[in-house]
């Protein structure tokens, strides 16, 4: 593989397909390996990141390895902090980080805290970290994972700039739709070896051929929503308001009026800000006593204080991130299966192992987790089966209402595929969904109605099919009444 300088060069492939570890050889984190590898025409071979960042080559990770404590200055110049007479000379640190700033086109101040910074901002400062130190090679692993597509497009502008610098771009993402607006060069991977890679082309259709080269064959539909007979309400929310943590600021959701009824998926799109995901959480009870209006679960008015409430009634919760709010990433997947639903397992105070284990080898056939046993750490599964395994925790409760949050973040094509059936499953059951997600295609694909939120509000709702892209987009933005 050959990555040219200036490049934005894209590279997909399901998990498990190699991806990482050969970023991990690229980056210095691997240093066993067979054949050679090359910057600039030299042979290097690398046994450290220090190594890798010597000669240009720099990895943001995903989950971003920031030090939450240092100001944004003392972080861009960590380790190589300027000095004068033995000491650390401040001023030209100070005036470095405004010049790198400016250069990178960042609005923060070079004296606030990286753990006060959004996801987003964080992010840009540690790419310009890298570029204090001369990259020649940026890896960028799944970058808009967490990013609304406000903070999105700001990335990819400098992404872009990037280019004027000759700096070459590996970018990393199961967001395949990006890589027509980022990438200029597409390689695909599977199985550990490289099975397409091409330069894009204006007109073409990058998506699909990605998608067919990852799985080996053709997907007629990214998005196989099935029909279902909607039935009666399940989750009624009538002048819904949730309280703003911070003093003489307007309510986070201020009447929110929603339904959801047995065998729908209702999905909301909203930007950063717009209360889409605390509704959701304050739906599983996060926000106790925060929470003012009438809330229905299947037409009795009811209550829900916490999660422990919201558990009783039949509301389920995949949080976005799945490793922080929905896992233990130290215990095993047997454990984690079990966690919400131990009384349905418990006999007299003790819990049945052998219904626990024979329940959750069921999910674990039925959800085709791919792993060894039950009892492998959680931590050792990809993305896409840890997200089964949340699911296979919610199910094991028989909830009535499941709220998904961002329920394909970080998986790759098939793994989404197999999730989408699921939610073909559980509304063939008569189950009620609401889907909040930030990918725009998710929502338009596997929603019955389309809800839009801005500023709190439930502004505007469609149909299946109604919709488009721009519109739902136009809306989230708060620039309804201009369209209009």
């Amino acid at each position: 593989m050959t990555f040219e300088a200036g490049d934005v060069h894209a590279v997909a492939g399901e998990n498990g397909a190699g991806k990482s570890t050969l970023m991990k050889i690229l980056s210095g984190v691997i240093g066993d390996y067979d054949g050679t590898l090359e910057i600039d025409g030299t042979v290097r071979r690398f046994s450290s990141i220090r190594d890798a960042e010597r000669d240009g080559v720099f990895l943001v990770p995903q989950e971003l390895n920031i030090v939450p404590e240092l100001r944004v200055g003392e972080y861009l110049f960590l380790n190589r902090e300027p000095q004068r007479w033995g000491f650390v000379d401040s001023k030209t640190l100070w005036t470095d980080t405004a010049y790198w700033l400016d250069v990178f086109k960042l609005h923060v101040s070079p004296v606030a805290r990286m753990g006060d910074l959004s996801t987003h901002e964080q992010q840009l400062v540690s790419i310009g970290r890298a570029m204090t130190q001369g990259v020649k090679v940026l890896i960028l692993d799944e970058p808009t994972a967490s990013l609304t597509e406000r903070e999105t497009e700001l990335l990819f502008d400098r992404i872009a700039d990037l280019h004027l610098h000759g700096v070459t771009t590996i970018y990393i993402s199961h967001r395949l739709h990006e890589f027509e607006r980022i990438a200029n060069v597409v390689t695909v991977m599977r199985d550990g070896s490289i099975v397409d890679h091409f330069r894009l082309e204006r007109g073409g259709d990058t998506t699909r051929r990605v998608i067919h080269s990852m799985v080996g064959r053709n997907l007629v539909d990214m998005y196989p929503k099935v029909p279902t007979a909607v039935g009666a309400p399940m989750l009624e929310l009538e002048g819904y308001m949730l309280a703003n943590p911070e003093p003489k600021r307007q309510p986070t959701v201020r009447g929110v009026d929603l339904t959801i009824r047995a065998g729908e998926v209702v999905g909301i799109f909203g930007l950063l800000g717009s209360g889409a995901f605390a509704l959701a959480r304050s739906i599983f009870g996060a926000y106790s006593g925060a929470v003012t209006g009438k809330v229905k679960i299947k037409g009795v008015s009811t209550r829900i204080g916490n999660p422990r409430d919201a558990i009783r009634q039949g509301v389920a919760y995949l949080p976005a991130e799945r490793k922080r709010d929905g896992l233990i990433v130290a215990h095993s997947i047997e454990s984690n299966m079990a966690l919400a639903a131990l009384a349905r397992f418990s006999r007299n105070g003790f819990i049945d192992r052998r219904l626990e284990l024979q329940s959750i080898q069921q999910y674990v056939a039925s959800l085709r987790v791919k792993c060894h046993s039950a009892e492998q750490s959680i931590r050792e599964l990809s993305g896409g089966n840890q997200q089964k395994v949340v699911a296979a925790k919610w199910l094991l409760t028989d909830p009535e209402i499941f709220v998904l949050e961002e329920p394909t973040r970080g998986v790759d094509v098939n793994a989404r595929i197999e999730f989408y059936e699921l939610i073909n499953t559980l509304t063939s059951a008569g189950k009620a969904i609401l889907l909040v997600s930030t990918d725009l295609p998710e929502i338009l694909g596997m929603a019955d109605r389309i809800l839009v939120m801005c500023e709190g509000r439930i502004i505007r709702e469609w149909k299946r099919g109604e919709a488009t892209e721009e519109l739902v987009m136009i809306h989230a933005a708060g620039e309804h009444e201009v369209a209009a």
